[in-house]
């Protein structure tokens, strides 16, 4: 599930053209059940990028990160013209969320300003003592 919305999110916008593309695009054309099947794939792993989306891609994450799943929390407030994702768990996940020397937190923060950064927005995400 991850996987499949961060290429989604991050896939080119505009379709450039590569060898290995048009020897996609030519087996898809030659085959019109291949061509009927990725479709319907594409139209399935396509979600609406929006900051719900963005929330909910933070809140999956944390979720497989942590112990105590049900207990991580997510809500977005405005700030200073950004949109902020606070997280908030329990105290002894807080350290698998940020990680060694903050690497984890700082990879999720990454992957959601670029993915804000595709739609327009300016968002980060904090996690709440």
């Amino acid at each position: 599930m991850a996987f499949s919305f961060l290429k989604n999110l991050f896939a080119a916008s505009d379709d450039t053209t590569s060898p290995a593309n048009n020897k996609t695009a030519t087996v898809s054309e030659a085959s019109p059940a291949a061509s009927s099947a990725s479709t319907a794939d594409v139209g399935e792993l396509a979600p609406p990028v929006s900051l719900a989306g963005l929330e909910s891609f933070v809140l999956y994450v944390v979720r497989s990160l942590v112990d105590e799943p049900d207990e991580v929390r997510t809500a977005t407030v405005e700030r200073d013209k950004m949109s902020v994702i606070q997280i908030t768990c329990m105290k002894k996940d807080i350290g698998k969320i940020i990680g060694k020397s903050g690497k984890t937190i700082a990879a999720i923060r990454s992957l959601v300003s670029g993915a804000a950064g595709r739609i327009g927005l300016r968002v980060t995400v904090d996690v709440l003592d």
